[in-house]
């Protein structure tokens, strides 16, 4: 029976299903070889929706979508060009650090590359720059999303591995930021090795008018880091601070938030929500067929064969993530994998703060490979740029991700230390 959950699932995945009616078609018939009852199925499907945690996410997609109508990635880009724009491939620069100040507010890096690629990726052309490397700097900058807190998958995770989502968010900052800086080191070294265009220093005029014009957005982060970190409120509550503060500045202050749209957003948040949670669903049914074949004690009993090395079988767990990644989105990948995985954990003493981030930031990979790597294909459409060709580019942008993936292994402080700072007792 194990080689037919296992096969069977990557059949069906194979043709093009989804992986959640994928599970749920293997777990069917599992049940009725195994002649358990089918309502196993409500059951299961029942307990894995009813994860408390899991209210966050429609909040923060939702928010995240009230920022982009409201325009407030329009007014960061404005600031981030007014500070560094005169730098040598100012525009590059411009690309991630906007990314960087806009994951603080959404946690979602499909907000991300379609509220500032759609603007940035057109501007970098138009200053002369490769649409290619401007389409490829913009989808590697919007993996920052999921990685600075507030974070969609870190709360998938957490709830997964009920392990703290305070201390999951804050875990992601330091790696958050290294890959910004790099990404940022190797955009600038392209820009002058290709010649790209530098402009004028703005002046402090328009610096501080561009800071006044978003000031109100960038508050967004204070209040949801400052209020989760202080103790103010939860991760959830201020995922509802958010929406509301969102709202009312995108309506009331800027006056860019047209009202009649607020049916079509409510409804594709709605739409985004229903998959997730139908995955996380399906994927906690799969789960509990998988632990009654003991499949987590199987994988267990393989890594430790292969070596008694906590770091050793972290490192090869992270490489069969990036495998997976290319084959799974992100939310399905963590369904899978969490579970199988956290025996292992539990029983070789890792922290699970530090192994589930490093987990997110490995399938974070999957979003910018085919052949199911959404945010790839996103930036595709938005930039007309064939993904082939798009592939090509993005291989320097690959090895800083994987980069920074290997420091926040080899340097666990880098993971854990914020969050002993901010919940130290």
């Amino acid at each position: 029976m194990v080689t037919f959950l296992i096969v069977g699932l990557l059949s069906l995945l194979l043709t093009g299903l989804p992986i959640a009616i994928g599970m749920m078609i293997v777990g069917v018939i599992y049940l009725i070889k195994q002649k358990l009852p089918l309502m196993l199925v409500a059951q299961f499907m029942t307990e894995g929706a009813m994860i408390y945690v899991l209210i966050a996410i429609p909040l923060y997609l939702f928010a995240a979508a009230l920022m982009n109508e409201a325009g407030m990635s329009h007014r960061i880009i404005r600031l981030c060009n007014a500070a560094i724009g005169h730098v040598r491939g100012g525009l590059a620069l411009v690309n991630v650090l906007a990314s960087m100040i806009f994951a603080g507010m959404s946690g979602e890096a499909v907000a991300d590359t379609a509220g500032i690629g759609s603007v940035l990726i057109p501007a970098m052309e138009k200053e002369g720059y490769d649409k290619n490397f401007a389409a490829a700097i913009t989808v590697s900058s919007a993996v920052i999303g999921p990685i600075i807190p507030p974070s969609v998958p870190m709360i998938i995770c957490a709830a997964l591995a009920s392990t703290s989502v305070g201390r999951m968010f804050v875990g992601g900052i330091i790696p958050g930021i290294l890959f910004g800086l790099l990404l940022m080191a190797l955009g600038y070294a392209i820009s002058v090795r290709r010649h790209y265009p530098t402009h004028l220093k703005a002046p402090v005029g328009e610096l501080w008018a561009a800071f006044k014009g978003s000031v109100l957005g960038l508050l967004t982060i204070v209040i949801i880091l400052g209020g989760i970190f202080s103790g103010m409120f939860t991760p959830i509550e201020a995922a509802g601070i958010a929406v509301i503060y969102s709202f009312l500045i995108g309506w009331l202050v800027y006056r860019s938030l047209d009202l009649k749209k607020l049916p079509k957003i409510s409804l594709d948040v709605a739409v985004t929500t229903g998959v997730i949670m139908f995955i996380i669903a399906l994927a906690r049914f799969y789960n509990f067929i998988l632990t009654r074949e003991q499949i987590p004690q199987r994988v267990l009993a393989f890594l430790m064969g292969l070596s008694n090395d906590p770091l050793t079988i972290m490192v090869i767990i992270t490489i069969g993530l990036f495998i997976l990644g290319c084959f799974l989105s992100t939310t399905p990948a963590l369904m899978l994998v969490v579970p199988v995985i956290l025996p292992l954990v539990s029983q070789a003493g890792y922290n699970l703060v530090h192994f589930f981030v490093v987990v997110t930031l490995a399938l974070l990979l999957g979003t910018l490979t085919p052949p199911v790597g959404i945010n790839l294909y996103l930036v595709s459409t938005i930039s007309g740029v064939p993904t082939s060709k798009l592939l090509r580019e993005l291989i320097p942008f690959y090895v800083v991700l994987i980069a920074v993936i290997f420091m926040a292994i080899l340097a666990p402080w880098i993971v854990t230390w914020p969050g002993d700072l901010f919940y130290r007792r």
